[in-house]
């Protein structure tokens, strides 16, 4: 568990876990909707809750005491500076707070953190499992973080979304797109700030200095230009995702409108 692992390895237990979640993901779709009591509602959640924590927990435990080849460093293993980091935080924080979608004209701070965890979340949780990015992890216990971490963001809005109604809305897709180009700059200026550690790893948070180096059409496009300038030509590559994500929510409204 604790050794490292061929590339081949690492895919296989990978792809393993990533069938056992799908399954998972089903059961909680079919128990969001058919829970109705407030208390069994708050069980799952504190379940789910706990079971996303221990899994953070058991992350930084691999990465200092049990992964010998891994060097920690603030340059690259601070938590909530990635955006599936935020989008896995946020849609916990949503699941804690416990509040009921509210279908009316008002915004409210919850509907913001649905919101941005599911872009984010969707558009990068499954970019993250269908082409995970073994770069420094090393044995099966960092397999299973990494694939955790992804997956565990579909999960909770699956559960939002089924036991408290949360919908996307198009005012959550405007903010998001403002939330993350606010984040760039800053992020550029915190990773030159901290440089790179002992091993030579420079800091890459929100991944604004090199793109993630997995195989997908848009990274590819992006990648062929240096940073920071790729950060303006990731723009087109979110309004699409972002309209991919919010086009079954406006056929829904439009559906129900008519």
């Amino acid at each position: 568990m604790f050794n490292e692992l061929s590339i081949d390895s690492k895919y296989f237990y990978h792809n393993c876990l990533s069938i056992l979640m799908i399954f998972v993901w089903l059961f909680i779709f079919i128990k969001g909707y058919k829970v109705k009591t407030r208390t069994n509602k708050n069980k799952i959640s504190k379940l789910i809750i706990a079971i996303c924590l221990t899994q953070e927990i058991l992350d930084y435990i691999n990465r200092i005491f049990l992964d010998s080849n891994y060097i920690f460093s603030v340059h690259r293993d601070l938590p909530f500076l990635q955006f599936c980091q935020i989008s896995f935080y946020f849609s916990l924080l949503c699941i804690f707070l416990n509040r009921n979608y509210h279908n009316d004209n008002k915004y409210y701070s919850n509907n913001f953190l649905f919101d941005c965890a599911f872009l984010l979340g969707f558009s990068g949780a499954f970019q993250g499992i269908i082409t995970p990015d073994f770069f420094n992890i090393n044995n099966l216990v960092g397999v299973i973080c990494i694939q955790l971490q992804h997956s565990l963001i579909i999960l909770n809005l699956i559960w939002l979304m089924t036991a408290f109604n949360y919908r996307l809305r198009f005012k959550g897709v405007c903010l998001t797109y403002i939330f993350i180009n606010i984040i760039a700059p800053l992020a550029l200026i915190f990773n030159h700030y901290l440089g790179t550690n002992i091993n030579g790893d420079f800091a890459n948070y929100f991944y604004v200095i090199e793109l993630p180096k997995v195989d997908t059409i848009f990274l590819n496009y992006a990648a062929q230009f240096p940073s920071p300038k790729y950060i303006l030509y990731m723009q087109p590559v979110f309004i699409i995702y972002f309209i991919i994500l919010y086009l079954p929510f406006a056929i829904s409204n439009k559906i129900k409108k008519n």
